[in-house]
């Protein structure tokens, strides 16, 4: 390639621009790197009597009026299985606080925390004409379960409502199964209005403190017709909220990592109707982040003298994986959401691959490189037609120049003379597009599959100390701050310059039948990816690395054995 003046240029322009970039976003994005949400408004403790005001108002909603025992403030109570370990509030009869046990914050060795806000607690049970008297009893049944008890004072009477939380051994399933009873009732009580709020969800990066990058947040739910549907936490309200809630099997939250599927496990045809919430927070101040949860809607409860009425939910609590989904509901898996559209499907096989490579070699590093193996291995065949192709084309281009300049007034006699010299030549000037057309959707479901996969985060490999964020190993001081930017140092990401001075090797052994402006176009083609793919995820750019180094091989091969067929072909006609 010609350095003149313009291409100088041209490459200053750019690596000043790939030095300013991973910078530049943040300015643009303050919010690039949030702290884990760990500071949340505390449950509210009830007042010294919460039954007061009910007892004040009793008239008014038709409750006995009556004096209700004093109400004092419980502590929270624990649970765990090793995966999660749960906090949940007595009065409330929800939990409070989840913790994952086997995941991390972007801070080193803080577990990664999920509080719920505004009074609302996952499996709290809401009412519009009840109200909480007397005290709650809490019984801890063993490591991973508790009960809670509590006295409801309705317009039928008093009615008791037990909740037995707990956790299915090694899974991050939650169980909680609801017991009502009405003590001295001499007739049917039946309870309406009432529904259940299941769980709640943030953005990944508000609760990890990971890098913001495209966000997956979104509720799922499987309707009784036993079709998936989806709606994204940006939606407007009128897409967001339904008219008329559906009735579903199970509904889910989650975000790009993580996800919670509420399901109710009592009912064995038809579903529940679900019902959905969304709230907005601030981050940084200035920046609205939405939260968004799920629950049942519930119908009548009727309670039979002297007999307890009961209802069963539980749900799945933690990290996207295909086959505990699986397990946990039919057609949970679909809350992966690896790729869009059809692609989705694809990633999720690419997914089973690697983790099959992984079973094999127990390490995620050393599968993302034979999963790229295996993958261009697939299209070798392809690519080598492709690259002979090319090479062909390069071959005819003397022959190409003398038709343009030949028949360069008459284009329709100069593209039917074009034609015969394809067919001449035994040449397919679109076999060389054929492989990259046919990779394109593996490239995006690999590239999808990869940046969802939840096992990669925080799993190191090589210098990289995390497969799932760049593998900057360390930053060049500037000795001063650049103003706006903020600048002080540069960081260095050895894999994707790796990946760039393969690219630029690969692109100078691929054949190419451009003129000289276009050559010099996809020269750039390096440098421009550099500059987009800077700050990438190493787990990205380890497969980017392998798969030009797997190009340079191929092409290498292919041309040795090219050199080898045109150095026999003299022999082969002498005799």
């Amino acid at each position: 390639m010609k350095f003149d003046k313009e291409t100088i240029i041209a490459l200053v322009v750019c690596m000043v621009v790939i030095i300013a970039w991973p910078f530049a976003s943040k300015l643009f994005s303050k919010d690039e790197v949030p702290a884990p949400r760990t500071e949340v408004a505390p449950v509210k403790a009830p007042e010294k009597n919460a039954a007061a005001p009910a007892v004040e108002k009793a008239a008014e909603k038709g409750l006995p009026k009556e004096k209700a025992p004093e109400v004092k403030a419980l502590p929270a109570v624990s649970i765990s299985n090793g995966n999660l370990a749960l906090d949940i509030s007595p009065e409330l009869a929800s939990i409070i606080k989840v913790t994952y046990l086997k995941h991390n914050t972007a801070k080193d060795g803080e577990k990664l925390v999920t509080r719920y806000r505004d009074f609302l607690g996952a499996f709290q049970l809401i009412g519009k004409n009840w109200q909480l008297i007397g005290q709650p009893t809490v019984v801890k049944n063993d490591a991973a379960s508790c009960t809670i008890s509590r006295k409801i004072l309705t317009s039928q009477g008093e009615i008791v409502v037990a909740q037995k939380f707990s956790l299915k051994p090694d899974s991050y399933v939650v169980d909680c199964d609801y017991s009502f009873t009405a003590p001295g009732a001499d007739k049917e009580v039946v309870l309406t209005d009432m529904s259940v709020y299941g769980a709640e969800i943030a953005p990944w990066h508000m609760v990890s403190g990971d890098k913001k990058r495209a966000v997956s947040h979104r509720i799922d739910y499987r309707t009784t017709y036993g079709e998936n549907d989806d709606i994204a936490s940006s939606e407007d309200d009128e897409d967001f909220f339904f008219v008329r809630p559906p009735e579903v099997f199970w509904a889910a939250v989650s975000n790009k990592y993580f996800c919670t599927v509420f399901k109710r496990d009592d009912v064995r045809r038809g579903g529940f109707i679900i019902k959905q919430y969304r709230r907005f927070v601030k981050v940084d101040g200035d920046k609205d982040e939405p939260i968004i949860a799920v629950g049942a809607l519930l119908p009548p409860v009727k309670i039979a003298p002297g007999a307890a009425a009961t209802m069963e939910f539980s749900t799945y609590d933690g990290p996207k994986d295909i086959d505990a989904l699986g397990d946990f509901a039919g057609g949970a898996a679909g809350v992966m959401h690896l790729a869009w559209g059809p692609l989705n499907y694809l990633a999720r096989f690419l997914l089973w691959i690697l983790t099959f490579f992984h079973s094999l070699c127990n390490s995620w590093g050393v599968s993302i490189i034979l999963l790229t193996i295996l993958v261009r291995a697939v299209f070798y065949p392809i690519t080598a037609r492709g690259n002979e192709s090319m090479k062909k084309m390069q071959s005819i281009q003397p022959k190409f120049k003398e038709l343009r300049e030949k028949y360069s007034d008459n284009p329709q006699l100069l593209n039917q003379k074009m034609a015969e010299l394809y067919r001449a030549e035994g040449v397919n000037p679109f076999a060389g597009c054929l492989p990259i057309l046919l990779q394109i959707p593996i490239f995006f479901a690999l590239y999808a599959m990869l940046d969802n996969a939840i096992d990669l985060r925080h799993v190191s490999f090589l210098w990289c100390k995390n497969l799932a964020a760049a593998d900057t190993i360390f930053s060049i001081p500037l000795g001063f701050e650049l103003p706006f930017l903020k600048i002080t140092a540069i960081p260095i990401n050895p894999l994707v310059l790796a990946m760039t001075a393969l690219m630029v090797i690969q692109q100078r052994m691929t054949p190419m039948s451009m003129d000289p402006a276009q050559k010099k176009m996809m020269a750039f083609m390096p440098v421009i990816m550099l500059l987009f793919l800077f700050d990438l995820p190493s787990g990205l750019t380890l497969y980017w690395t392998v798969s030009n180094l797997f190009s340079i091989l191929q092409l290498w091969l292919q041309k040795r054995r090219g050199e080898k067929a045109a150095a026999a072909q003299p022999k082969t006609q002498g005799n």
